[in-house]
């Protein structure tokens, strides 16, 4: 099949000197070129440590003053600046999957779901570059200025809109919390270049790693944090249930905990589409189950609840005409 190449470019002129963008004014890419993906262009080109996507193996890299978008639908892109930015984060979100999330984005067009674009935009703003040997402005960079390109070349329009799901509470148990604050300097900062890992938070004979994490043992979840305040085990436990958790518990401080528990019906998680399950076969019994864990080791409780989550829809949407 003939590929079609299609370039909007805003600007051809070279990026000149970094520039800061004047007060009040969103920084935005000022040079930004779309090009449509054949079929197949795109599938199986992620590179490892990249910010990826479902949709036909597409993926996106920030860099500093850039971003290149690899062959992603305008939906995959949507999702992404509605779940890196917390600018941009639609009402208790629970979901952390960055590919089509049909909770997340409605309506459109089927082309919006099913047509991949790769784009390469540019900009001079010093904002987007970050400091000099410093992080990338990935929020930024992914999230209103991604969101500000895809208004501009696709003339996309949308609003927000909730609706009412289940969801759990974190409390505390009847029985009493059995968990305590941990002291200070109970854990070591996170560092790479110690050559441990966050998995090994609680590595034997070592102070535990300030980090948090979920992870797979057998057939089994775990779930482990050092340092960590309530909100964030919440948010660990989001990512199991599949339900936001909202922390009721009114508790303040850091903590520490290691949970193991049963891979249920109750604690599915979730995983992109086609990636097969991260549980493999084991003749070890499955442990117990999530809620008996966090009651007998930590005194916690996740009782049922509902709340407003909310999602984004498409009014409008143009495919990008060729200049």
């Amino acid at each position: 099949m003939r590929r079609i190449a299609l370039a909007l470019v805003l600007r051809m002129a070279g990026m000149p000197a970094m520039a800061q963008t004047p007060a009040g004014q969103k920084p935005q890419f000022e040079i930004a070129s779309v090009k449509p993906c054949a079929p197949g262009d795109g599938t199986g080109r992620g590179v490892p440590g990249q910010r990826g996507a479902a949709g036909g193996g597409g993926s996106v890299i920030p860099s500093p003053g850039r971003l290149f978008v690899n062959c992603m639908s305008v939906s995959s892109m949507i999702n992404i600046y509605l779940t890196v930015s917390d600018a941009e984060r639609l009402i208790n979100d629970s979901s952390r999957l960055i590919g089509d999330d049909q909770r997340r984005v409605r309506g459109g067009p089927g082309w919006v779901y099913s047509d991949r674009y790769t784009i390469n935009a540019e900009t001079s703003d010093r904002a987007a570059a970050g400091p000099t040997g410093g992080p990338i402005p990935d929020t930024l960079l992914l999230g209103p200025m991604l969101r500000l390109l895809l208004e501009d070349r696709f003339q996309l329009k949308t609003h927000r809109d909730t609706e009412e799901v289940t969801m759990y509470s974190l409390t505390i148990a009847k029985g009493g919390l059995k968990i305590k604050p941990m002291e200070e300097g109970g854990c070591v900062p996170f560092d790479l270049s110690t050559g441990r890992r966050p998995w090994e938070v609680f590595k034997p004979g070592e102070k535990p790693l300030c980090s948090q994490g979920t992870g797979v043992a057998e057939s089994d979840w775990t779930i482990y944090g050092a340092g960590q305040a309530m909100s964030n085990l919440a948010g660990m436990l989001t990512t199991v249930t599949g339900r936001h958790v909202f922390d009721k518990t009114g508790l303040s401080g850091r903590f520490n905990y290691n949970l193991r528990f049963a891979h249920d019906d109750t604690t599915p998680g979730e995983f992109p589409p086609g990636m097969p399950s991260p549980f493999p076969q084991s003749d070890v019994p499955a442990g117990r189950s999530l809620f008996t864990v966090l009651e007998e080791q930590l005194g916690l409780k996740l009782v049922p609840d509902k709340g407003p989550r909310g999602y984004l829809v498409i009014d409008r949407v143009e495919r990008p005409s060729e200049n």
